[in-house]
């Protein structure tokens, strides 16, 4: 499934969500627990490049699945400026990161 398929199923799912009643945001189980977001954090450096120096404008910022929103700095507990949650590999990262499953913003 590439990655705009992955992005497509994500808004259906909350979408459906929403149709079910179940609007209420529950916090992805990596922003609750350290050990499981160090565990995706690592599987997305070796498998997709997390982390690694880029040249270009892309980054995890201006990345399609990049979550800052309020509710989304609620479940991390933090407000930085920098710090995002990940959709697509489930985990905290740094907006100015870059992995290689980067998707533009719409």
């Amino acid at each position: 499934m590439g990655r705009i398929e992955k992005y497509k199923k994500l808004i259906i799912e909350r979408a459906n969500k929403n149709l079910l009643g179940e609007s209420e945001v529950k916090c992805p189980e990596a922003t609750q627990d350290s050990d499981l977001n160090t565990k995706n954090k690592k599987t997305a450096t070796e498998k997709y490049e997390y982390g690694k120096p880029q040249e270009k404008d892309e980054r995890c910022g201006n990345c399609n699945v990049f979550d800052q929103s309020r509710l989304m700095k609620e479940c991390m507990g933090s407000e930085s400026k920098e710090l995002g949650y990940c959709w697509s590999h489930k985990f905290m990262c740094s907006e100015k990161k870059w992995c290689n499953t980067w998707g533009p913003l719409d």
